[in-house]
């Protein structure tokens, strides 16, 4: 595919676009329950517990033979703890002696301990929960494909299962490049930026249930580049090569992605990340990422995420979308769409939005009261009073 004949896609077009072309077959693992939190279940998933094993009381109360309390209509005087009745807790078996519990609070007890009952029971084994009422050794606890959540921890456990079979975590290389780059963690020398898209990333894919590799920086080099994109795509399920398509005049990125693999997208139709890639190697998803942080994040969130949805066979979780009435006049300044962060805040009388433009002000000021983004149409002015719909960056009870 020629450079000129690849397609220029906006962002849902992007999204069905890697995803028709990206196929996984995730490999399977067993893992120990208490670790299975927020995996993904490989197959279905039986009960080998039946529960109640044994007839058990369904509430607190005393334990009774239905027929003596039938004979004797509530005559209890002479009636002995241990003989005609005893204590029955709820969710303890009953014992075989007894068949029917009577509620704690329709009985009393005079000063002498003798038992009197209040409100006789309508049925033998009222208040009495026959065996295999909860779970049935055999059931389907969870289907294939479900994600272990802390109510579905317990049910697990209910049934027996020690062990579960899940999805392999998706293993996802992350290649930030740039000689311009240092990591965090040293002090910075004068004309160098601290490389911080590879730590954000690694700290999403982890919260995205990916297994993240984040390689260390690779400087402007083609060859080394390649050497650093050919190992991650052999040893990855997903690459993120953190450089996008650029134009800088040392911006390797788009003969190197060539060299690699097939390149369907140089570059998306909006902005920011308007150099954003996708390309495919080996039959793996290389999604080339803007250095810009603002643009890193957002289109990560956007692309890289969809991908993982698809290998860990979950929905696409959709964000969140609240109208707001502008309080001044936002642009994109590009003749294309844009999607900018907008400061929301709430009022008595609703909710309001204020631009923050990445160009004018701090990354700082961006990132603190950068609580949505407004997607604004190619060459379109949004005046204030203007309402729009926004998609928050954060839960609605944060505004």
């Amino acid at each position: 595919m020629a450079r000129e004949d690849a397609v220029i896609p906006g962002r849902e077009e992007f999204i069905a676009l890697s995803c028709s072309l990206t196929e996984f077959s995730p490999e399977t693992e067993r893992v120990y329950l208490k670790e299975s939190l927020g995996r993904v279940t490989a197959g279905d998933t039986y009960a080998v517990n039946t529960l109640p094993n044994r007839p058990a009381s369904r509430m607190d109360g005393i334990a009774v033979r239905f027929d003596q309390v039938i004979r004797d209509q509530g005559k209890t005087e002479a009636w002995e703890l241990g003989r005609e009745y005893v204590f029955s807790n709820t969710g303890v078996a009953v014992p075989d002696a007894y068949d029917t519990v009577i509620l704690i609070e329709n009985v009393s007890f005079d000063r002498q301990g003798r038992l009197r009952i209040h409100q006789l029971p309508e049925a033998k084994g009222a208040c009495v929960q026959p065996c295999g009422k909860v779970m049935q050794k055999g059931e389907l606890l969870l289907p294939a494909s479900t994600c272990i959540s802390p109510s579905r921890l317990g049910l697990l456990a209910a049934g027996g299962i020690q062990q579960v079979e899940v999805l392999a975590r998706p293993r996802v290389a992350v290649i930030p490049t740039g000689d311009e780059l240092v990591p965090f963690n040293i002090p910075l020398p004068p004309g160098k930026n601290v490389e911080t898209n590879g730590l954000v990333l690694e700290a999403y894919l982890k919260e995205w249930g990916a297994e993240p590799v984040l390689y260390p920086i690779i400087p402007d080099d083609k060859e080394r580049l390649f050497q650093a994109l050919e190992q991650a795509v052999a040893q990855s399920d997903v690459v993120l090569f953190i450089a996008g398509s650029s134009k800088g005049s040392h911006d390797y990125a788009k003969a190197v992605l060539e060299r690699a693999g097939k390149v369907y997208v140089y570059e998306v139709a909006h902005g920011p990340a308007k150099h954003t890639s996708f390309t495919l190697a080996m039959g793996k998803p290389v999604l080339g990422i803007v250095g810009p942080p603002g643009g890193a994040e957002l289109t990560a969130e956007w692309y890289v995420k969809p991908l993982l949805c698809k290998y860990l066979r979950q929905p696409v979780p959709l964000p969140q979308k609240l109208e707001v009435e502008l309080l001044e006049e936002i642009k994109a300044h590009v003749p294309f769409d844009f999607y900018t962060r907008v400061e929301v805040t709430k009022r008595a009388n609703g909710y309001f939005a204020k631009g923050i433009n990445g160009f004018q002000t701090s990354r700082a000021n961006s990132c603190r009261k950068g609580n949505a983004v407004l997607h604004i149409p190619g060459g379109k002015v949004l005046i204030p009073g203007e309402r729009a719909l926004v998609e928050l960056r954060v839960p609605l009870e944060y505004i």
